[in-house]
């Protein structure tokens, strides 16, 4: 099966008809505007990387407290360290996202330049030929016009010649002046005929040209534009499994360093540094206001009272 091409694909039978014209020229503009649309992306998404950096080192930032210790205190370092990382990482995308938007950019810009000198010159060329072609059919009309009068004409002189008898010789001489002048106008105006339809011919032919052109130029624009987003989306999947591995081999490196933490020997270090001592209070004694004996016990708490002599 033979591949169809632009060029054999997008004309109009009507001379003055676009059809084919309008219809390219409309392809090409959709397809910049998904190119426009798809830098866009790129642009935010860029964005939204830069703001959740900043965000995620803002936050990073304010976490400042300084009073654990031991291996715990250590694993919430790392933590913090590992996330401004990731941080990193996603400002570092933001850039490489904003690199595919001016490609992007850059790309559209120049497909448009290069569709936008063809459309003219095929615009230039169709209006050169319509206007060539409507004095052409003006002139075809006037041309037959003149014909028909010169027909008649000769078919009354020769009518007028078969009944001679019956004819003012002066009547026919007018009418052969009449005749002459009617083929002299004929011969003039063919003449103006030949040439309009060599013109309008020649006006085809390079119109005809220029819009093959145009049509092979925005078939190879047109692939591309397919081959070159293609493969910034591409890139752009990249960058997010780029993200995604990174981040992980990140996240794996918080778990490597939370996972030593020591409970006791956090719990031993903190005594060894913050205790106060082990000695505990001294039992605190009852002293009645009354001066006889009295023997106290109590069962419950943490004292036991013994026996006070009242004073």
């Amino acid at each position: 099966m033979s591949t169809a091409r632009y060029s054999d694909s997008f004309w109009d039978s009507d001379i003055n008809g676009s059809r084919g014209y309008d219809e390219l020229k409309a392809r090409i503009r959709e397809g910049r505007k998904l190119s426009n649309e798809i830098e866009n992306y790129f642009r935010q998404r860029a964005k939204i990387e830069r703001d959740y950096a900043k965000d995620l080192q803002k936050l990073v930032d304010n976490c400042k407290h300084k009073n654990e210790l031991g291996s715990l205190e250590k694993a919430w370092r790392d933590v913090k360290t590992d996330t401004s990382r990731i941080a990193q990482t996603h400002d570092t995308a933001g850039a490489d996202f904003d690199k595919l938007a001016q490609e992007m950019s850059s790309f559209t810009d120049e497909q448009k330049r290069q569709s936008k000198a063809a459309e003219d010159a095929v615009q230039k060329l169709h209006s050169n030929l319509k206007s060539s072609y409507s004095k052409f059919t003006s002139q075809e009309k006037t041309f037959h016009q003149k014909g028909e009068t010169h027909d008649e004409l000769l078919n009354s002189i020769k009518f007028m010649e078969n009944t001679r008898n019956t004819v003012v010789p002066k009547e026919l001489e007018k009418l052969r002046v009449k005749e002459s002048k009617a083929k002299d106008d004929l011969e003039k105006n063919e003449n103006s005929y030949k040439n309009l339809h060599e013109e309008v011919t020649k006006s085809k032919a390079a119109y005809e040209s220029e819009m093959t052109k145009m049509c092979e130029l925005f078939q190879t624009l047109d692939e591309k534009r397919i081959d070159h987003t293609r493969d910034n989306l591409w890139k752009c999947t990249n960058l997010e499994s780029r993200i995604c591995v990174e981040q992980d081999e990140y996240a794996e490196k918080m778990r490597q360093n939370i996972e030593p933490c020591d409970i006791d020997g956090d719990i031993q270090l903190y005594i060894k540094y913050h205790k106060t001592g082990s000695e505990k209070p001294p039992n605190v004694a009852y002293k009645p206001c009354r001066g006889r004996a009295l023997k106290v016990q109590v069962d419950k708490g943490d004292h036991l009272y013994s026996e006070v002599t009242l004073h």
